[in-house]
């Protein structure tokens, strides 16, 4: 088993990254005279997202390579429990969603008070003021990479906080609520960089920490990842096809 260096990498890594890649992302389409309202790029979120996967895979790849351990061994992956892993998958999001709900209801009383359910546009779609046109060539971009985006997410967030950390968290700290914590932090925190405003960061961070937990107590509990990871997808899925459909609709 690896060391708890590693866990404690594993488990932060994506939020430099992702702020690197977001800076990366602006500059490169700044200079080519596009305008955005930064740090806020949620429409464009899936292209940085997807890299730091790519990046994060392979850092994962080369932590188990030398720890004598492969990715295939942390998925669990048993062709002859595919079904009942996809029904558990099922099982679990209904399971996650109501908590992740009512953070974000929760949260965002303790933002607005009584108002919070007109307030739902500033949280999740920021200031419509500051949003500019994109050209045609971007849209199709980040709408075809949204179709990649969760068969790379869902595993790697999966592999990453709950399949490597939480148990090396466990086995070197011995305590189960501490396992669980500690990767949600790292969980929530990555997810504010999917907000379109300070408002909705705050929210991100909130909900996915509630989320980050259900999934840790999910995996201590029933020792397979592979459920999850089909639980994760379904939610990326129905994220990846906002752009999708945005295109369409025009």
């Amino acid at each position: 088993m690896g060391n708890i260096k590693n866990a404690w990498v594993i488990s932060f890594i994506r939020i430099p990254l992702l702020m690197i890649c977001l800076v990366i992302s602006y500059l490169v389409l700044s200079s080519l005279g596009l305008k955005f309202s930064f740090p806020f790029l949620p429409d464009l979120s899936t292209i940085y997202f997807t890299l730091v996967n790519i990046i994060c895979l392979f850092l994962l790849y080369q932590i188990l390579k030398k720890e004598g351990r492969s990715i295939k061994e942390l998925l669990g992956y048993q062709r002859s429990s595919l079904f009942r892993d996809i029904l558990f998958g099922f099982l679990w999001l209904f399971i996650l969603y109501i908590p992740f709900v009512l953070a974000v209801m929760g949260t965002m009383f303790l933002l607005f008070g009584m108002d919070f359910m007109n307030q739902f546009e500033v949280v999740f779609a920021g200031n419509v003021d500051q949003y500019y046109s994109r050209p045609a060539w971007l849209a199709w971009c980040a709408a075809i990479i949204s179709l990649i985006f969760p068969f790379l997410n869902a595993p790697t967030e999966e592999l990453i906080y709950r399949g490597y950390a939480q148990p090396l968290f466990l086995k070197h700290y011995g305590k189960v609520w501490l396992s669980i914590l500690i990767p949600s932090i790292g969980f929530a925190i990555q997810h504010v960089m999917l907000a379109a405003s300070v408002e909705g960061a705050i929210v991100y961070a909130a909900s996915f920490f509630v989320w980050g937990i259900g999934s840790g107590i999910i995996y201590y509990k029933q020792k397979r990842l592979f459920p999850l990871i089909v639980c994760h997808f379904i939610v990326n899925i129905a994220f990846s096809v906002l752009p999708i459909i945005i295109l369409i609709l025009g």
